[in-house]
């Protein structure tokens, strides 16, 4: 991708604003036309700030493309029933395809049952398989589906996809793009170290101060905003009305506004950021936050900045915890 110069926020203009325009034309080609509405499956209900950017994301391509949020459902409220003729099944996207997560896998496997033979999207996914048998689940329940789209945001899941699918493959940038540039806070200290603390952590034990976004304060705003946001999903559960579906999508979208500005705030923090989460990379180049992007330790990373991201000045790969000293002297020297 290009690289230019940062504008007085820190922002590189070329990158964030290429990669949203990139996502929007390809989207174009390759979402099922002729649909006015969306329904959203599998929202994260949860405190993970880069899965809230994500289904900002796809809201803001729908919105782009002139359509509307018909419901929107994470795996609880899910069923067959909330899927209208005619609006478009969307599923979530993210880095859950392959079984790392079983509850995700399990949702997967019923919205392509529940969907088989209609148009469907996933949208964009890294894959990383836990084993044989949940690679062939999926394998075989996207080959009796017959009009399914498979999204993916890195060159090695679309080689994965194309090899293991009979289905639409495409590759696009990470639906967080869709948000494009966002206003960075004045910083309050040198650096900020955000480590993963999940099963997907590769880093040996940090000293000194390091985040991670999956917990916040029980009396937090954001924290009363998922609470929130969980109690009014379990009405529409009970209650699938279409009323009482707008209000519960309200609540979701208070939650995830709340995360993304939330990640804003922790980022913003540090002059510059050390992050493992793909979307710490992805966010800190949002808000043009100098970085550097470690590894984790199923490759994700590495493959979503070597196929977007590995011209942007903003931030330097580290392929292990080992390397970060070194690539924030790289980091240092640019600016």
């Amino acid at each position: 991708m290009p690289s230019g110069s940062p504008d007085t926020t820190g922002r590189t203009p070329s990158v964030v604003d290429a990669l949203r325009t990139e996502l929007l034309a390809r989207l174009e080609t390759a979402l099922p036309a002729g649909h006015p509405s969306w329904t959203v499956v599998d929202f994260p209900m949860h405190l993970n700030c880069g899965d809230s950017a994500l289904h900002l994301g796809v809201e803001a391509v729908a919105a782009a493309r002139g359509a509307s949020i018909r419901r929107i459902v994470d795996r609880k409220s899910y069923s067959a029933s909330v899927l209208s003729p005619e609006s478009l099944p969307v599923l979530m996207a993210g880095g859950t395809w392959g079984g790392l997560y079983p509850t995700h896998h399990e949702l997967r496997l019923r919205f392509l049952r529940d969907t088989a033979g209609r148009p469907a999207v996933q949208m964009a996914q890294s894959i990383q398989y836990v084993d044989e048998t949940h690679r062939e689940q999926l394998r075989r329940a996207v080959g009796e589906h017959g009009a399914f789209v498979l999204l993916v945001r890195d060159e090695r899941s679309r080689d994965i996809a194309e090899r293991d699918y009979d289905c639409e493959v495409r590759m696009v940038p990470d639906l967080a793009f869709a948000l494009g540039g966002l206003q960075r806070l004045p910083a309050s200290v040198p650096l900020v170290v955000q480590a993963r603390e999940d099963k997907e952590s590769g880093r040996p034990p940090l000293a000194g101060e390091s985040f991670d976004w999956l917990k916040a304060p029980p009396r937090s705003r954001v924290a009363l905003t998922l609470r929130a946001a969980r109690r009014l999903n379990r009405f529409q559960t009970t209650t699938p009305a279409a009323p009482v579906a707008a209000v519960a999508a309200a609540g979701m979208r208070r939650l995830a506004r709340a995360n993304v500005d939330r990640a804003r705030h922790l980022l913003s923090r540090g002059e510059r950021v050390v992050t493992d989460r793909l979307h710490g990379h992805v966010l800190s180049t949002l808000l043009g936050i100098p970085h550097v992007v470690v590894n984790d330790k199923f490759g994700k990373v590495r493959a979503l900045h070597e196929t977007w991201l590995s011209e942007d000045p903003t931030s330097v790969f580290a392929a292990s915890w080992a390397e970060v000293d070194g690539a924030l002297e790289v980091l240092d020297a640019r600016r």
